[in-house]
């Protein structure tokens, strides 16, 4: 049980690498024409978009006038406390 939960974790490490590369990656596709970094970006919203949507939906109306969506910061945050629970 503790080497499930131990992967379980590991799990969630990765993801939460891929949840702040798209973050990131999401400040630079709309003012590029490099093809790779809109692939990359592209692969990593389908893995992570499906997550991060009912997030959105839930304190969107919250943060309207804030200017910047915070759900991937929510969403990091219940990861490194879901991943801190199964340590």
């Amino acid at each position: 049980m503790a080497m499930l939960s131990r992967f379980v974790s590991e799990v969630l490490e990765i993801y939460i690498i891929v949840v702040f590369a798209n973050t990131v990656l999401s400040w630079f596709v709309v003012g590029t024409q490099n093809s790779v970094v809109r692939q990359i970006y592209w692969w990593t919203s389908r893995i992570v978009d499906p997550v991060l949507n009912p997030i959105r939906n839930v304190i969107g109306p919250m943060t309207r006038n804030f200017g910047i969506d915070i759900s991937p910061f929510v969403l990091i945050i219940l990861l490194q406390f879901l991943s801190w629970v199964l340590w």
